[in-house]
């Protein structure tokens, strides 16, 4: 009954964000929300006070990841992915499984702190990307238009249809009973994710079909409300609700008729009020964490969010026709870990059945700061460097033709 109360406060708290301006402008602002987070951790733990309860602060964070997987499926339509915007589809089904891989390969054998089905879940945290490496410098880069709607649709996909896989990852994480099979935890949580896919796909389908067609509920509202009640119900089915919201958006984004503005506008209200909510509650949580770290994990930090993200993404990208500098652009203005590996981490706070909970709570902290730090340096030098090989290859053409 706590966590259920938790659950509603947090959405209830996330609505009222979405309405303040200053909520807007800290949705900018990542890195400051997680050095304020940080800072208030450290100034109450001066004081004596009391950390707040791990099964609390991991109600909340899978409520604002439910929130996240429902508005990043609501905006695709999966039956036309592919071709309206195949570079997202590529970076999606291609660049995404190769990130997997690659890092969680190299955090089982530069870390010997994880074991291999905890590198695994390592690397599907950071598989996942709350928003777009930098949206601000996306936004402003002279970039094609398509190009820059590539890296949003991208981010929504990999959250859609990562989620589920980085459920099962920790599944597979957890160790099992002493009269249990060692499969059994991934097991009876595949159950529940297909619970959680039945029951959001069925009331998302409703949803877009019968509600959707009146007006009051006409757009977003029926969305939203098929993304609640398919979070709500899913813990009284024994479904995974997290998946169930996703279902439910996933669902409703391929039926509806609304108007892509009502994506948008969904898209927006979490955004600005589930994102700022989640670096500031993820540096009060773990954002001391990154004092505890070695310098392998420092170094398999920094790697993970450079060249291990970029590296996989522009091979995907090498047989698509794009041109050079675009391709460039959709490697490293995209596929970060943000919002959604935050909260997934949040989530697993009070999960102490991980095998090397703690270590993977270590390097997931630092991963997600290093992320979210590189992202502020390096912005904006990268996106003059596009600048300058856009105009660099037009001229090229010129002359070639």
């Amino acid at each position: 009954m706590t966590l259920a109360l938790t659950a509603i406060v947090s959405i209830l708290g996330f609505w009222m964000l979405s309405r303040l301006r200053i909520a807007r402008a800290a949705a900018g602002m990542p890195a400051l929300l997680l050095v304020a987070g940080g800072a208030a951790s450290l100034f109450l733990q001066a004081f004596g006070a009391q950390p707040l309860p791990t099964d609390l602060i991991a109600a909340a964070a899978e409520t604002g990841l439910a929130a996240l997987v429902f508005v990043s499926a609501a905006q695709l339509r999966v039956s036309k992915f592919a071709r309206r915007c195949p570079a997202s589809f590529r970076l999606t089904l291609g660049g995404a499984p190769l990130f997997l891989i690659v890092c969680s390969l190299c955090a089982f054998i530069l870390l010997p702190q994880l074991s291999l089905p905890s590198a695994l879940l390592l690397g599907g945290a950071l598989m996942l990307n709350g928003a777009a490496f930098d949206r601000r410098a996306v936004i402003d880069a002279p970039a094609p238009s398509a190009i820059k709607a590539a890296v949003r649709i991208e981010s929504a996909a990999i959250i859609a249809f990562g989620a589920p896989v980085a459920i099962l990852l920790a599944a597979n994480a957890v160790a099992a009973g002493p009269n249990e099979p060692a499969a059994a935890p991934l097991f009876f949580a595949s159950i529940e994710v297909l619970k959680g896919f039945a029951l959001g796909g069925a009331i998302g389908y409703l949803a877009a079909r019968f509600l959707g067609r009146r007006a009051y509920w006409r757009g977003g509202r029926a969305a939203a409300f098929a993304g609640l009640a398919a979070f709500l119900l899913a813990p009284l089915l024994g479904a995974e609700p997290v998946i169930a919201a996703g279902a439910a958006g996933l669902l409703w984004g391929e039926e509806t008729d609304a108007r892509d503005v009502a994506r948008l506008r969904l898209r927006r209200m979490v955004e600005q009020s589930v994102a700022p909510a989640a670096y500031l509650m993820f540096g009060f949580a773990l954002a001391g964490r990154v004092l505890q770290a070695d310098l392998l994990s420092v170094l398999f930090a920094a790697a993970a969010v450079t060249v291990m993200r970029a590296g996989p993404r522009l091979a995907t990208l090498q047989s698509s026709k794009l041109p050079k500098e675009s391709q460039a652009f959709l490697a490293w203005f995209g596929g970060a870990p943000g919002a959604a590996s935050a909260l997934f981490i949040l989530s697993l706070v009070d999960d102490a059945m991980i095998v090397d909970h703690e270590g993977f709570l270590t390097v997931g902290a630092l991963a997600v700061v290093a992320g979210v730090f590189a992202a502020r340096i390096t912005s904006r030098p990268l996106a003059n460097a596009f600048l300058r090989q856009t105009a660099l290859a037009k001229r090229r053409r010129m002359y070639a033709g």
